[in-house]
This record gives C-alpha cells, sequence and structure tokens, in this order.
C-alpha cells in the first residue's frame, strides 16, 4: 500500500542548490577526513588471513599464466621480447624486466651470465617468429592439432624467461585496443602481420584472455582493499598536517598499487612487508617534492639528507656540531658546496606569516604584542582583551615551567620570558649555547611541538589566533 501511494505522490521539485552554502560531505561524516579513516572499519578492507592470501596469490599467479599463455600466441609479442632483451644492457637491468624466481637455476643466482643466455634466447625467438609466421601464411594454420603444437612451442620458449608482470599487462592492452577496433581493411593485415590471419579465432583467443584479465583485475582489487588499513597507518606516522592529509593517503596507494605490480609471491615473503617500502616511498618523494615553494631536485634532496645524516652522526660522536671544514673533510665536499646546498635547504617564509607561529627570522625582535597578542599599556582599555591576556600569561608560563631545563631556559630566552626581560635573536641563542642556527631551529621546533601535545589549552589558543 505504502509503494502506490509513493507511486501515485508528485515528486516534489528538486531545489537549485545555494551557491553560498559549502559543498556537502557524505552522508554520516562531518569531514572527508573522517570518510577516509571509515576505512579503518570498513568489512572490505579486512586484512587477508594466511590462508587467504595464500589462495589469492595461487589464482593471481595461474590467471597470469593463462594471459601470458595467450600472449604467446601472437606474432607481436613475440618481437616485444625481443626488444626486452636489447634493454638489458647490464645485470642490474634483469630483475626489473625479468621474474628473477622463475629464470632458470644456471643464471638465477649469477646475473653476469644471464646476459649471454638471453642474447641466445634472443636469436631462438627471433628464428622461431618466422616460423611462426610462415605457418600463418601456409595451409598448415587451418588444422587444429598443428596449431596447438605450435603454440605449446610458443609457450614453453616464452616462459623460459618469464618477463615481468608490467610488460605482461602492457602487451594485453595493446592487443585489446587492436582486437576492439571495428573491422577495416587495414586492421585486416595488421591482423595477418601482427596478430595471426584468422580474425575470428583472434578474436577467440582475446575473448579468453580478457575472461583471465577481469577476474586477475577482481583479485587485484581484493589485495588492494585489504591493505588500505597499512596505507593510512604510514601515512598517519609521516604527515603531521591534518589538510595533507587526504593527499599524503592517495600517494601511498600508487605505492601500494607499485608494490603489487612488482611483487613476487614465489618467493615466500608477505606482501604488507614488501608493500611498505614502497608506500613510505611514495610518500616520502611527494612530501619532498610538494611540501617547499621551490621544488628541489631529488638528487639534491638526497645530498641534503646526507648532509644532515653526517652532521648527527658528528654530534653523537664529538658531542658537539661540527665546523663546515669538518663537514666538508667528512663528506669529501667542498666548503662551497656545503654553504651552498645549506642554503638552498632553507625553506620558505611568506611575508603574511604570523610572528607569534614557529616561523620566525633569525634577528627578528619580539615585543610584548607578538608574544601574547595584547598590547601591555591601551588607551583604548578592554576588559575583555585584558582578561584574555592575563590567562594567556599564565597558561604560557605553567607551559613552560613543565618543560625540561635546557627547553625552559631556550624558550625564555628566546621570548623574554623569566629572567630575560628583552627576547634574544636566533643568532643570540646560538653564540649562548655553542650550536649552530639551524640546529637552534631545529630545537625550537621540536620546543614547539612539545608544547602543542602536552598543553591543549596552549595549543587552541594558537589556532585560534591564527584566524
Amino acid at each position: 500500500m505504502a509503494r502506490s501511494i509513493q507511486s501515485r505522490t508528485k515528486p516534489a521539485k528538486p531545489a537549485a542548490p545555494d551557491p553560498a552554502e559549502p559543498e556537502a560531505v557524505a552522508p554520516g561524516f562531518e569531514t572527508s577526513e573522517e570518510a577516509v579513516f571509515h576505512q579503518l572499519y570498513d568489512p572490505g578492507c579486512t586484512p587477508l588471513s594466511s590462508a587467504e592470501a595464500e589462495s589469492v596469490w595461487g589464482e593471481i599467479d595461474a590467471r597470469t599464466d593463462e594471459i601470458r599463455s595467450c600472449l604467446a600466441q601472437f606474432v607481436f609479442v613475440l618481437e616485444r621480447h625481443e626488444h626486452v632483451v636489447d634493454l638489458c644492457r647490464t645485470p642490474d637491468d634483469i630483475p626489473s624486466l625479468f621474474v628473477e624466481s622463475k629464470l632458470p637455476d644456471a643464471v638465477r643466482g649469477n646475473l653476469p651470465s644471464a646476459l649471454p643466455a638471453l642474447l641466445k634466447w634472443k636469436a631462438e625467438i627471433a628464428a622461431f617468429r618466422e616460423e611462426m609466421k610462415d605457418f600463418y601464411a601456409g595451409a598448415q594454420f587451418k588444422k587444429r592439432a598443428a596449431r596447438e603444437a605450435l603454440w605449446k612451442r610458443s609457450r614453453e620458449l616464452l616462459m623460459r624467461y618469464p618477463v615481468s608482470t608490467l610488460k605482461v599487462m602492457e602487451w594485453y592492452h595493446v592487443a585489446s585496443s587492436w582486437c576492439t577496433t571495428p573491422g577495416s581493411p587495414s586492421m585486416d593485415e595488421l591482423f595477418r602481420n601482427r596478430l595471426m590471419p584468422d580474425r575470428d579465432l583472434c578474436l577467440s583467443v582475446y575473448r579468453t584472455m580478457k575472461t583471465a584479465y577481469e577476474q586477475l583485475d577482481r583479485l587485484r582489487q581484493r589485495v588492494l582493499y585489504s591493505h588500505l588499513r597499512l596505507v593510512i597507518c604510514i601515512a598517519k606516522q609521516s604527515c603531521n598536517q591534518p589538510q595533507q592529509m587526504l593527499d599524503i593517503v592517495q600517494e601511498g596507494n600508487i605505492g601500494l598499487v607499485k608494490a603489487l605490480d612488482r611483487f613476487d609471491s614465489s618467493l615466500g615473503h608477505r606482501f604488507s612487508t614488501y608493500a611498505t617500502w614502497w608506500i613510505r616511498h611514495e610518500i616520502m618523494r611527494a612530501l619532498a617534492r610538494q611540501t617547499r615553494v621551490i621544488r628541489i631536485p631529488q638528487h639534491m634532496l638526497a645530498t641534503i639528507s646526507r648532509i644532515n645524516r653526517a652532521e648527527q652522526t658528528f654530534v653523537k660522536r664529538f658531542g658537539r656540531e661540527p665546523a663546515v671544514e669538518e663537514l666538508a673533510a667528512e663528506l669529501e665536499m667542498p666548503v662551497a658546496r656545503i654553504h651552498a646546498i645549506r642554503q638552498m635547504a632553507r625553506q620558505q617564509i611568506s611575508l603574511q606569516a604570523p610572528l607569534h607561529s614557529n616561523a620566525l627570522s633569525e634577528d627578528s625582535e619580539i615585543t610584548q604584542e607578538d608574544r601574547f597578542g595584547t598590547p601591555a599599556d591601551s588607551d583604548d582599555f578592554n576588559p575583555e582583551q585584558h582578561l584574555s591576556f592575563q590567562f594567556l600569561r599564565d597558561v604560557v608560563h605553567k607551559a613552560v615551567d613543565s618543560l625540561p631545563e635546557r627547553d625552559r631556559k631556550f624558550i625564555q630566552m628566546r621570548f623574554g620570558l623569566g629572567d630575560y626581560e628583552q627576547p634574544m635573536s636566533i643568532r643570540q641563542i646560538a653564540g649562548e649555547f655553542r650550536l649552530s642556527r639551524e640546529r637552534v631551529r631545529q630545537i625550537e621546533n621540536s620546543v614547539f611541538e612539545k608544547l602543542r601535545r602536552s598543553n591543549p589549552e596552549l595549543a587552541s589558543h594558537w589556532q585560534d589566533s591564527l584566524y
């Protein structure tokens, strides 16, 4: 009855959206970040058990081998295998182009010896490709038994040195684009020269391959969804700004897909262990690439990290900051290059950045108004503002007193608190503690982070003062 009444009821005309109103988020979530973290409790993202993972990876390998078998019947795939061998210029190129665990035992543990073997294999493929062309052009092609025997030889030849899964997927999409193109004289010629002469038989092979690919895609999706919690967990460890969380999760998902494309289950390792490195690698690359106003090349970021590690090692060894000459001798770099790299590593600060944030310049003078957001003396006295100032002063002193002795002294010197009536610049503090200015800036950021975590009232005031 309710259904019939509803069917006779004239639906109301939807109201036009108000452009002034913000876009509504998904029902049940207050923010888009909550929608992402909902994946932590989504049953579809539950990690696979050991038995399920073993079954899934067995099915993935079976479907991949089925696609390889179908591709072995096409002429152009033999040519692509020859091109892959040409790409192997050094032994280090072999693991990225072939499945190393499925290589013959004679070359698996000795990759330099694999290069001559691959060249011999390439010559065999070239000879077999000419034989396949002659077979496809002759009358023997119409005999099913002869075709099956030829394709079996092709599969055995190509599976001797299996190429990577990325190459298999690439060739599948090439064959798919050709088989889904409408027939024409030019396409018929392409089928004869690049695939096989019988178009109907070729489409039948393609449909078999497509079915295997769809099954493979569902299995891969299952693996990806079962590891989304791992991506979010690593992203939370790497990102300290909530507004960047969605972007960081997406970068981690890219690393998860790359790990899935390169993972070899036959080695006996867990996929989560292998994927963790790729997820963290993509997140770190994204942070290094996107968090700077002026982009720094990847090799220079690696050099900056190398200098920072050398400086930290020197501090642990000798208990003091290294001089530029000592650091240059340790890294075997010119002193001028060390200075240039340090200058490059500095973060840019906006001219509109508030002084009460941690983005303070080295020699900036901080007044009482900058420290507490309220002038000490004002002609137009505001009682509410004065009470807020007193409350903030009590919170600041309470937070500073809870810090360790060195951090407390550092904050008092920097902001002119306690026994220090005048605030000191970073350069003055560096001379007082006998540290470099860069180390003083690092300590300053570390102390601010401690204050934010241990004092919610002070952190909320800082957050409110930014708006």
